[in-house]
């Protein structure tokens, strides 16, 4: 399953958060079908992770040169894996993976 996050107005944690409140509305809306509620289900349950767990703070000076200036339209696309702790990051022809927050201090995004 893939997570796309339009960088191109914000900063990779603003767009997650703004995907995660889509996600949400959509998921009450009336006319969707039980499919598209449990599909919408997952998304939410893996962007809630990744909005926890994440190091933003690395994922942004990763990601500088898209940040919220708008001027270079980029996405981010998140992989959903089926354990949650190995999903990663295609952004730009790079996949990014382990940019987790741990006890111990911070993972290497590469």
């Amino acid at each position: 399953m893939e997570i796309i996050l339009n960088l191109s107005s914000h900063c990779i944690e603003t767009a997650s958060k703004k995907k995660f409140e889509h996600l949400i509305r959509q998921y009450f809306k009336k006319n969707i079908t039980e499919k598209e509620k449990i599909i919408i289900e997952k998304q939410i349950a893996a962007l809630k992770y990744f909005l926890e767990k994440a190091d933003f703070s690395k994922l942004r000076n990763y990601c500088a040169d898209c940040g919220a200036s708008g001027s270079i339209k980029t996405k981010a696309v998140l992989i959903i894996t089926q354990h949650f702790k190995n999903m990663h990051i295609r952004f730009n022809n790079a996949i990014l993976y382990r940019f987790w927050k741990n006890k111990s201090g911070y993972n290497n995004i590469f």
